[in-house]
């Protein structure tokens, strides 16, 4: 697997149908599903972490980024109970600082794609014609760059910081939705209900939200929730490589870049960050994989 690959959407499908949208079937598929339990706690866990890392932590002035040379590298010990970094910081006061700036990037970036995306995608798919295909050829100029290295572009260009590299990450995404929302557009605009609600007179505008994007709502959730771990790990390799969050931002990416000088002395400088930006990916990677299934109609009420 290439490393460009890691940081591609992975693309979901759901068989879109005129159904009512997935209640308690789907609800009780997903908690039968032991994995996707497993990511629903992992997620529950960083949300928790970003509400109330601020107030839990056990330094709150280093876990915002204060020094304290007097016990810089020291190993986990009661008092840091997973050490302390190059600055003497508590590492488990700057994990839980840094789970906020995470959570809420990964969010906003998928977010803001979505709310691109998605309008493009479907007004592309429902009208067809030359609007289809000159909304599509935008996207496939985007979707030419692998996502991080696009984003790295544009990051270069804009000047490294967090929120640079997360208008980067938007402008890297929306292509993905626009393409699958595309899609489905397109498979459903001929369908019975859609040339019913047509006989009735509705107008287009009409027709794409009351019957077209509701039948996309769960693909698109599926997707969105998936790639918020594929962004906050992107986040995490622009910090590590200098493009993302600057010191002293208490972030996942930069905290594994400043430790790996000490990797073989004092491993728990990138270990313990590491850990963090693996469990989170893997919560919303399970969840997403749960939610699939769970909201595929063929599988609900099983």
């Amino acid at each position: 697997m290439s490393l460009t690959s890691l940081f591609k959407p992975k693309a979901v499908a759901l068989a879109p149908t005129a159904a009512a949208p997935p209640g308690r079937g789907a609800l009780r598929a997903l908690l039968r599903d032991g994995p996707a339990v497993l990511g629903l706690v992992l997620v529950g866990l960083l949300v928790l972490m970003a509400a109330l890392g601020p107030l839990i932590a056990p330094f709150p002035d280093q876990g915002a980024g204060a020094a304290n040379v007097a016990d810089r590298n020291l190993a986990p010990s009661l008092t840091h109970l997973l050490g302390t970094d190059a600055m003497g910081r508590d590492i488990l006061s700057r994990i839980l600082y840094g789970a906020r700036p995470a959570l809420l990037v990964s969010v906003g970036v998928v977010g803001l794609a979505v709310l691109v995306g998605v309008p493009l995608g479907l007004v592309a798919g429902f009208r067809g014609g030359r609007l289809d295909e000159a909304i599509m050829r935008v996207s496939d100029m985007f979707l030419a760059f692998p996502p991080l290295l696009l984003a790295m572009v544009i990051v270069s260009l804009l000047g490294p910081s967090l929120w640079n590299a997360a208008i980067a990450l938007v402008v890297s995404w929306w292509p993905w939705y626009a393409r699958l929302v595309r899609g489905l557009a397109v498979s459903l605009r001929e369908r019975p209900f859609v040339e019913g609600a047509r006989t009735l007179g509705l107008r287009d505008v009409t027709i794409m939200r009351r019957h077209i994007l509701p039948n996309c709502s769960s693909p698109i959730l599926v997707q969105a929730t998936t790639d918020i771990g594929t962004v906050l790990l992107a986040a995490g390799s622009l910090a590590f490589i200098g493009l993302g969050a600057q010191p002293p931002t208490p972030d996942w990416g930069l905290m594994v870049a400043e430790g790996r000088t000490y990797v073989f002395s004092q491993w728990w400088m990138s270990a313990f960050p590491g850990a963090a930006i693996f469990l989170a990916v893997l919560g919303f990677n399970l969840l997403g994989d749960g939610l699939r299934d769970a909201l595929d109609p063929r599988e609900v009420g099983r």
